[in-house]
């Protein structure tokens, strides 16, 4: 039975052994990330990777809301809990977690776009985000048994609705268009600190404003007919792909580009452009 907000989720333990495997997958990917970002700024002197990275850890914040939106526990018995709020005990690596999964692959996303600025390369990024993001929480779901799915979901494969990793990777991609539009703009620590900022607003288009449908119908009623909530999941994943689109499109694609900043070598623009590739060059690299 689909349960409607506010509905308590059935808890088992938390197995031992899968905890602590998901604990170390994420603190490895966690230092992988910032491995990454401090050889950036050693080798090329940008900071603005730093805030990306923080802009992922924040996003972990709006995961308890997700959770309560879309019906996904944590399950609490022998958990290692961080917090609780909006209904949803956190587990310590979920943040851990973020800072890899949405804050560097932002970082990563941004400076591909400024190398090869092309829908292609949108497209392509947003692929392998995707498949990453099944991989992942498959393997969390289904062989780590560390949280689970509660109530009806549509599209589910092993234990994971398959629709949800097309929002996951929305708030990556997206944050990473961004930064890579606005990085040659800033050229203060107080602009680059906005940085912080961007990928949970990326993160709060994708799950709950391309899916405001969805999540209206999954909680009208204690039990929509699936073939209806599985037809609103679809106009996620088609909002989603509408966005990618729009903003590839018209930030990237067909738009005049400033590499220098972005990647840490000089770069150049074109017509409107040239302003911000002559700041950019004159200024110590962000």
């Amino acid at each position: 039975m689909m349960a409607p907000l506010g509905s308590q989720a059935v808890d088992t333990p938390v197995p031992p052994v899968g905890q602590l495997i998901a604990v170390i997958l994420s603190c490895v990917l966690a230092v992988a990330a910032v491995t990454y970002v401090v050889t950036l700024y050693r080798r090329e002197r940008i900071v603005w990777p730093f805030f990306v990275l923080a802009s992922g850890v924040v996003t972990s914040l709006m995961e308890p809301f997700f959770d309560l939106m879309y019906g996904l526990h944590f399950n609490r018995e022998g958990q290692w809990n961080l917090y609780t709020t909006f209904g949803s005990a956190q587990p310590v690596w979920v943040p851990i977690c973020y800072s890899a999964f949405y804050g560097c692959a932002a970082v990563f996303v941004a400076r591909s776009l400024a190398r090869r600025p092309t829908m292609r390369s949108v497209w392509r990024m947003y692929g392998a985000i995707v498949g990453m993001a099944i991989v992942a929480e498959m393997t969390f779901v289904s062989v780590l048994g560390v949280y689970g799915y509660q109530d009806s979901q549509p599209f589910v494969v092993l234990g994971y609705p398959i629709f949800l990793g097309f929002t996951n990777a929305m708030s990556a991609l997206v944050g990473g268009i961004i930064v890579y539009r606005l990085v040659p703009l800033l050229d203060t620590f107080g602009k680059r600190l906005s940085l912080v900022a961007i990928i949970p607003q990326a993160f709060a288009a994708g799950l709950f404003g391309t899916g405001i449908l969805y999540l209206s119908v999954r909680h009208s009623v204690d039990d929509p007919p699936m073939w209806l909530v599985s037809l609103a999941a679809l106009t996620v994943v088609g909002g989603i792909a509408a966005t990618v689109r729009l903003l590839g499109r018209h930030l990237v694609a067909e738009a005049p580009h400033s590499t220098g900043v972005v990647v840490g070598i000089d770069g150049e623009s074109s017509d409107s452009g040239s302003a911000v590739g002559t700041q950019a060059k004159s200024k110590a690299r962000l």
